[in-house]
């Protein structure tokens, strides 16, 4: 690959989060951070990521930690390709439990 890769320190994101808190319909949206710059300092946010079905360990999903947003041009499909550069943060358990006082993972 020799072209250019564009760099972006934040994101918006829509997504479908299912709650009384996000009003009617369910969707929400917020924006992620990957700046290294941010008011003086650095932020990089950490984030949930759907990786398969819900009935897997934590509902089908992950944390990351997010930090470097890009994108490049794909000549073969004529497109640009929006990419994440993140750090997995992986339970330590194949099948964690929730608290039955709290619901938090553990």
């Amino acid at each position: 690959f020799d072209g250019p890769i564009r760099v972006f320190h934040s994101a918006k994101v829509e997504y479908y989060a299912p709650s009384d808190s996000c009003g009617m319909g369910g969707m929400h949206r917020e924006v992620i951070h990957a700046n290294p710059n941010y008011g003086g300092s650095c932020r990089f946010d950490t984030i949930f990521v759907s990786v398969g079905d819900e009935a897997e360990a934590m509902n089908g999903l992950l944390v990351a930690w997010v930090w470097l947003l890009f994108s490049y041009f794909d000549p073969y499909h004529s497109k640009d390709v929006p990419c994440t550069l993140v750090t997995w943060f992986i339970h330590p358990s194949d099948n964690p439990e929730r608290d039955k006082d709290t619901g938090m993972w553990k």
